[in-house]
């Protein structure tokens, strides 16, 4: 009977159905995508109590569009697209980032994550937040140390199973993080401070998202919590899209003949980038809930009230894309190579990242330009780099964002025309 218990919380991989003690919940994992789509389009669908309780500690807030009620996201997110930056200025913005990153007649070798978290940052808050980033806040942010990391999601899904979700409990996951989570602690302390700088050393831009922000918190169309909450995801934000570029630039550097070719076929940067978001996916899953699935009377114990997605399982599902472990941009010039419920490093639906239309366009730009020979950078990857078995970067297991476990790469200037440095 004790070992049955223990049972439960045994990891046994996707396409399982895990029953919990004490709690009504019943978590079904799937990497199958045929699975997939029969939950997705079965019935009107919401992010599942489990996930946004993840999302929230990991957006350090309970009230930006990626975190909160389907309500609130609705009434935000048309707002929020219509205030992304025109096509044309991507370019722009992604040449910049390497600036800012591979620092003029710099070289040798760096930290990804080091570099790209404030560079990044500031990044979005210049041009997707739309905000004027004064003197103060800029060389503030130049000096944090962030540091990327997350709660396991185990440990997650144990807390939600015996009740930390709940407010009352507020002061004790204060604590625990404190005392076992010092990173967790620290970030919270980081977005604290900046959430207060951004609101006294920015200004707004015309018509941008920021302007709009203040104008529905001065009218009361969202509150004071809310219009915090969407400072706080720009943050939160930076550290995902790091994630996702630091494994698409040593991707690069494992894999230097593309170079070359996408220098020659700037289409190929898309499938690059396609290809990296399928092995190193930026969040690890997905979960969605049946709408009203908690109000039912008549909802049996058997009744999976949270669909969990691997989407680290999905993305190498054998079934779906052949030689999964392999890295070949090439599989996605098939026209439907992302149709389907195969393929979803930004989920899917009405509650997929609202910025993924932004971090897409943006690392394909900067791939390019990498790529070109207006750059002239040579990456490459350190002697001793942690790599998988096929080479490639390593990515963090169990944490709901994943970073390269390894993030060093070394950078050489004066590249020529074959790709080789200078002499």
């Amino acid at each position: 009977m004790f070992r049955s218990l223990l049972d439960r919380f045994q990891w046994k991989g996707t396409d399982h159905v895990y029953s919990l003690p004490w709690i009504r919940n019943r978590l079904e994992y799937s990497a199958d995508p045929q699975r997939v789509k029969e939950f997705l389009q079965g019935a009107k669908v919401t992010r599942s109590q489990l996930t946004r309780d993840m999302l929230s500690r990991f957006h350090l807030s309970h009230h930006s569009i990626v975190v909160s009620d389907d309500e609130h996201a609705h009434q935000l997110r048309s707002v929020f697209l219509a205030c992304l930056p025109s096509p044309e200025s991507y370019s722009g913005i992604a040449k910049d980032l390497v600036k800012q990153v591979f620092k003029p007649g710099g070289s040798g070798e760096l930290h990804l994550s080091r570099q790209l978290i404030p560079a990044v940052y500031l990044s979005l808050l210049s041009n997707l937040l739309g905000a004027n980033v004064l003197r103060a806040l800029e060389e503030h942010i130049r000096t944090i140390d962030f540091q990327p990391g997350s709660r396991p999601m185990h440990l997650d899904g144990v807390m939600y199973a015996i009740g930390m979700q709940f407010p009352g409990l507020g002061l004790m996951r204060n604590v625990i993080d404190w005392a076992f989570f010092k990173k967790d602690h620290y970030t919270r302390k980081i977005a604290i401070k900046l959430e207060q700088m951004v609101f006294e050393f920015a200004t707004p831009k015309p018509a941008s998202w920021y302007a709009h922000l203040i104008d529905m918190k001065q009218s009361g169309k969202i509150s004071k919590a809310q219009f915090r909450g969407e400072l706080t995801s720009m943050l939160v934000s930076s550290y995902a899209l790091s994630a996702a570029m630091s494994s698409m630039l040593l991707c690069l550097a494992a894999r230097p003949e593309y170079v070359t070719r996408i220098r020659s076929d700037q289409e190929l940067a898309k499938h690059f980038v396609n290809e990296v978001l399928r092995l190193f996916p930026p969040f690890r899953q997905f979960g969605y809930e049946e709408k009203g699935i908690w109000e039912k009377s008549d909802r049996s114990k058997d009744t999976v009230t949270d669909f969990m997605v691997s989407v680290f399982g999905l993305h190498r599902n054998e079934q779906v894309w052949p030689d999964a472990d392999v890295f070949r941009p090439e599989r996605f010039e098939v026209a439907d190579a992302v149709k389907g419920c195969k393929f979803m490093p930004f989920g899917l639906g009405k509650r997929s990242c609202t910025g993924r239309v932004y971090s897409l366009r943006v690392m394909v730009e900067m791939l390019n330009y990498v790529c070109s020979e207006e750059c002239g950078l040579q990456l490459s990857l350190p002697a001793d780099f942690v790599k998988d078995y096929v080479g490639l970067p390593l990515g963090t297991n169990g944490r709901l964002v994943s970073f390269p476990v390894d993030d060093r790469i070394v950078v050489r200037r004066g590249v020529s025309e074959g790709g080789s440095p200078h002499a």
